[in-house]
């Protein structure tokens, strides 16, 4: 498998969505963060099955929770630049990523 690594950007995108989760129910940011996992751990398996969405990025979406990873590979190591909620407007992750690039 190969090796994943969360931009601080991004992990704070997943705090922020598993403290808004646990705020509406106790355990559900849990869950959530499980469902991230499941994701995750596809992605490692097989980084490359998961659809283009940009030249250089591909998007998971998590089951049961309107939130997408969004990550890069190089075949090596596997880098998540957003963990995204879909109900955002649709161009906002890549202003997002491309703030990000210096992380």
């Amino acid at each position: 498998m190969l090796e994943l690594s969360f931009l601080a950007g991004a992990r704070d995108d997943l705090d922020e969505a598993y403290n808004w989760y646990e705020s509406k129910e106790i355990g559900l940011g849990d869950r959530f963060l499980n469902y991230v996992q499941d994701g995750l751990l596809l992605i490692r398996q097989h980084p490359e099955i998961f659809p283009i969405c940009t030249a250089e990025f591909r998007k998971a979406l998590i089951s049961k929770f309107p939130f997408e990873i969004i990550y890069k590979s190089d075949g090596k190591k596997i880098v998540v630049h957003s963990v995204f909620n879909c109900a955002q407007h649709p161009q906002k992750w890549k202003s997002r990523i491309s703030q990000r690039r210096n992380e």
